[in-house]
Parts: C-alpha cells; sequence; structure tokens
C-alpha cells in the first residue's frame, strides 16, 4: 500500500497539504505550487521507500559504531583489536554509503590480554 503522507513528507518539503485517511483522494494541496498528480506521487513510492531503507541503515550502522567507539582508545588492551579495526570500518563504509538492504556484521567478541 502506498504511503502518500510519507511521499509528500520527504519528497514535497515546505509545501503545504493535508491528508485524509492515506489516498490520493483524500490529499488537500494549499501550496501556490501545482498539486502533484496521483501517477506522479506513485512514481515516488520504490525511492521513497529506498530512501527510508537507506537511512534506516545508516541510523543502525551510527549507533553500532558508537557501541564500539570504546574498542578503538589505546589503553584498552584486545588481543583482537584488527577484529574491531575491520568490524568498524565496515560500518563506517554503511554510514557514509547507506544501502536498502545491509548486512551488517557481527561484532567480535573481545579476547582481553
Amino acid at each position: 500500500m502506498i504511503d502518500y503522507s510519507l511521499i509528500l513528507t520527504i519528497n514535497y518539503v515546505g509545501q503545504k497539504w493535508s491528508c485524509t485517511g492515506n489516498s490520493y483522494d483524500g490529499l488537500t494541496w494549499y501550496s501556490d505550487t501545482p498539486k502533484p498528480t496521483q501517477a506522479e506521487l506513485d512514481a515516488l513510492w520504490q525511492p521513497t521507500q529506498d530512501a527510508v531503507a537507506k537511512d534506516a541503515c545508516k541510523t543502525k550502522a551510527k549507533t553500532l559504531l558508537s557501541a564500539t567507539d570504546w574498542s578503538a582508545l589505546p589503553d584498552v588492551g584486545l588481543k583482537n583489536s584488527a577484529d574491531f579495526v575491520t568490524y568498524r570500518g565496515i560500518l563506517r563504509g554503511l554510514v557514509i554509503s547507506p544501502v536498502t538492504n545491509p548486512d551488517f556484521p557481527v561484532e567480535p567478541t573481545p579476547v582481553w590480554e
């Protein structure tokens, strides 16, 4: 089911509109610009879903990266610090270039010296 409110929120920033229900027929357009057609909004559905998925990927990668910040401290004393460097590098890549269907790496188990 197409979420017209989500499409409008993401793709028509600054435009004034309201949507009763979640159908094109319930869309009232208040902006001075022309009201987008249903076909125009329908065409934006997949790109909107992709944008939302990429944003979720980036957010999760940042959270996972933040949770392992401790592993980058010089006095931690990990035997497997290289595993954490690799793990964090993959997460940084997902923050920089998020994807719609991420394959998040498994956090290494710390091995202490």
